[in-house]
């Protein structure tokens, strides 16, 4: 049996699997079947001259202990943390003026967040560091069992943990009503929480994604907003740079059709052009659909495996619009600061919950709920002199949407662009040029099955040790002997953390 460790995908996570175990002295070929690398935190020039990344643009919750350890920074990772964490602009000019009408700034102190917020309540700001506090203290229930695969005395400890318990199974907007009465508040940290989720901030479990978030930030505040100059691929090649200094060899243009097994075990991989690559040991960073069905193949696995393999929830399509402009918009009531971290367009929860509601009828919702970035108000390097690019992430859409997506595409960017009008008076006339990513693109070119950027849904029936199903997470035995998952479709979950590469290399080691 060979010693080799094949690691399928070659984004952030693969990558960090890779650069462990090369470190550790086993041998490592990565295979990514795209011509670059960073999967879906990867960037490119989807418009002549611009650096667009095309998921991930924002690696505030990336693991800083692994940022040492494989000294990224030395092998060329510079990054930027933003001034501001998130913000939700001033109401529309045309809605009468109200307490609750101005902008709304999430800056990483706690104090200044406080200050902002005094305009539009007075309560909101004295509760903002108590809620702070406290979320941050519910958190730090989970934020040991995210570095490793869970067990099943974790689950004990959190059934008798009233707190962290509550925070995970109810509504998150109900949550936030306790605290704060300010709708553009909520608002904001449903719009942290709940990207890429396809859930409504009156689902049931919607707290889990704001603890998750809130346990891979610092110990007293929410994750900052970190950007890597020159676009998101920055990480991936300080990982690939430090995988290849421990000897791991990675490859591009290498499409894995086929995990091979051999009586229960693997044996290796086989790529599309017919190239068989002995392994001992596999690392999957696909999607457990595309790990386990397409490439394992259901006869493989036990048929009980398999139904619960179909039962996974892969909610959470999401479209990204990049657009080419003559010059940095103005969002109402944003100072230049305030356009730094994540700009969330809705002034009020429910805003987020029409979105999901359209998206469960499979239509696109009439204003979508949009997650905008200036990443050039931070790093003028990703476009030509004099423009700037703004991505705009409509997220909770349908992926089986009415008519398909060659007709709802066209609706989807008019719609955006709609929506951008309203928030941000003028950008229309900004426009340069423009590309859009739909959820058919991320599924087809990134293996995102059904367009979720996190690979299936983060609600707390496919979080912990069910991710994605009970007993398959990434240091787990699965059904295949020597075959570990280790990407945002396992424990534990999605977002830019390198962590299920992380615990799968480490689990693999200890094996």
């Amino acid at each position: 049996m060979s010693d080799r460790v094949a690691i399928v995908g070659g984004g952030h996570n693969g990558l960090v699997a890779a650069a462990l175990l090369a470190r550790s002295g086993r041998e490592v070929v990565l295979l990514e079947a795209r011509s670059e690398l960073g999967g879906l935190a990867s960037t490119r020039e989807l418009i002549p001259g611009h650096r667009v990344d095309v998921g991930a643009n924002d690696l505030g919750m990336f693991r800083r202990s692994l940022i040492d350890e494989l000294e990224l920074q030395r092998f060329g990772l510079e990054l930027i943390e933003a001034p501001a964490v998130a913000a939700v602009p001033a109401a529309e000019a045309v809605v009468p003026a109200a307490e609750d009408g101005g902008a709304v700034v999430l800056w990483p102190e706690a104090e200044r967040t406080a200050e902002g917020l005094v305009a539009a309540s007075s309560r909101d700001a004295a509760a903002w560091p108590r809620f702070l506090a406290e979320l941050a203290e519910q958190a730090a229930s989970f934020e040991p069992l995210l570095g490793r695969p869970p067990e099943l005395a974790d689950m004990g400890r959190l059934l008798i943990a009233p707190g962290p318990l509550r925070f995970v199974s109810a509504p998150l907007d109900e949550l936030l009503r306790e605290w704060f009465e300010t709708p553009a508040l909520r608002a904001a940290l449903c719009g942290l929480a709940l990207l890429a989720t396809g859930l409504g901030p009156r689902a049931n479990g919607t707290g889990w994604p704001l603890l998750y978030h809130c346990a891979l930030g610092g110990p007293d505040r929410l994750a900052p907003v970190l950007r890597a100059r020159r676009g998101a691929a920055g990480l991936a090649g300080a990982l690939s740079a430090s995988a290849g200094a421990s000897g791991a060899v990675v490859r591009t243009d290498a499409v894995v059709s086929r995990i091979l097994v051999e009586r229960g075990r693997v044996a290796g991989v086989q790529l599309a052009d017919g190239e068989r690559i002995e392994a001992g040991a596999v690392i999957s960073t696909a999607t457990p659909a595309v790990t386990f069905l397409d490439l394992v193949g259901a006869p493989q696995l036990e048929p009980r495996f398999v139904r619960r393999l179909l039962k996974v929830k892969y909610r959470g399509a999401a479209a990204r619009l990049a657009l080419s402009l003559d010059d940095l918009p103005r969002f109402r009531g944003l100072e230049r600061p305030a356009l730094t971290g994540r700009i969330v367009l809705a002034r009020d929860p429910d805003d987020i919950e029409r979105a999901a509601d359209a998206a469960k009828y499979g239509r696109l919702p009439e204003r979508p709920w949009i997650e905008a970035a200036l990443p050039t108000a931070l790093d003028p390097s990703l476009a030509p002199a004099g423009r700037h690019l703004l991505l705009a992430t409509a997220h909770h859409l349908p992926f089986d949407v009415d008519g398909g997506w060659s007709t709802a595409g066209p609706e989807l960017l008019d719609r955006m662009v709609a929506e951008l009008e309203r928030w941000a008076p003028g950008v229309s006339g900004l426009i340069r040029e423009h590309a859009l990513l739909l959820p058919a693109d991320y599924e087809s070119e990134y293996g995102a099955t059904e367009g979720g950027l996190h690979h299936d849904e983060m609600n707390p029936s496919q979080s912990l040790w069910l991710r994605p199903t009970a007993g398959s997470w990434a240091g787990d035995t699965l059904p295949v002997e020597g075959l570990w998952l280790g990407g945002a479709g396992c424990h534990p979950g999605g977002g830019v953390t390198g962590l299920p590469g992380r615990t799968a290399a480490v689990s693999l080691l200890r094996g």
